[in-house]
């Protein structure tokens, strides 16, 4: 069963406010302005279809933005797809820019800041669990605030199933079945994103990336990882390692920062890490200037903001 939510019986003066308390009680929790003129008018229906949440939002010209307090405040880092069926948005996360008009799809993080505008006739938000994903398509984090491209496979797909899955009613089937459609959306944008990835790469250097991002995400916290360390874990020479991260439009050492990046920041967020200096060394950074400096280029402010009680 949807919840169903509408600013039509709220007060004109307070509708935005509703809105604002309904999005970020079902979404991510996140700031947000009104950007027109009169009484918000806004509707969105909420279902958990087995490990994915699907949102259908229809609203007017109005903007969201995650930032180092929520982040600090609200620990979400699932990733998500927004699906445009009608309408315009513009979304900004960490040096990309994405525009979409109806449908669009794009990928985006709730362990990062973002900014969106969006004014929608029919908009789909669909929450897929970070761990779930990333184990089915590992490159999925690097593929945020880009607008998936429909000549690539199951583009089509991706989208025709997202729309059943916000109207079927689910209680009226058998037990199990909305888990099962859920693990299938999983598996299916798992297989979209996969595509998106550049693909020109011969087959056996595509099974090399994937073993050395499995082999980068277990070691990555590990002070002495480099490229040669890499490479001789795998039986090839550093300038096949970085040809094969190249067809990626990555680096080795570059995936190796972002992933301590990321690790140090969740760290801070949920209070794991007291202090800077804790989170850095515990995460593979040696030098804490480099780090914070490096922190801040990432994710748009500094680490100590994190810390509690800060």
């Amino acid at each position: 069963m949807a919840l169903e939510y509408s600013t039509a019986e709220v007060e004109a003066a307070r509708r935005f406010e509703y809105w604002n308390d309904v999005v970020c009680r079902h979404c991510i929790p996140a700031a947000s302005r009104m950007l027109t003129d009169g009484p918000f008018d806004g509707r969105l229906a909420v279902r958990s279809v087995g490990v994915v949440d699907i949102s259908a939002m229809t609203a007017p010209l109005h903007r969201w933005w995650r930032d180092a307090h929520h982040l600090r405040v609200a620990n979400d880092d699932d990733l998500w797809i927004g699906y445009m069926r009608e309408g315009e948005a513009a979304i900004r996360q960490g040096e990309r820019d994405a525009s979409l008009r109806g449908g669009d799809m794009v990928l985006y993080d709730a362990a990062r800041p973002f900014d969106c505008t969006l004014a929608s006739q029919t908009t789909y938000l669909v929450r897929f669990p970070r761990r779930s994903l990333l184990q089915r398509c590992a490159a999925a984090e690097r593929l945020t605030a880009r607008t998936l491209d429909d000549s690539k496979p199951a583009v089509a797909q991706l989208r025709s199933m997202i729309e059943q899955a916000a109207g079927i009613d689910f209680e009226q089937r058998r037990s199990g079945v909305a888990e099962q459609f859920g693990s299938t959306l999983l598996d299916l944008v798992a297989v979209v994103l996969e595509f998106q990835i550049d693909d020109r790469a011969p087959l056996s250097e595509r099974d090399l990336y994937a073993r050395m991002v499995e082999y980068i995400r277990r070691h990555f916290e590990e002070p002495d990882l480099r490229l040669e360390t890499l490479a001789n874990a795998h039986g090839v020479s550093t300038r096949t390692v970085t040809r094969t991260f190249a067809r990626h439009n990555q680096t080795p050492i570059g995936m190796v920062w972002q992933l301590r990046l990321e690790a140090s920041q969740r760290a801070l967020t949920e209070g794991r890490s007291r202090s800077v200096t804790e989170a850095a060394f515990d995460h593979g950074f040696s030098d804490i200037s480099h780090f914070s400096h490096a922190f801040r280029k990432a994710f748009g402010y500094a680490p100590h903001t994190l810390i509690r009680g800060h």
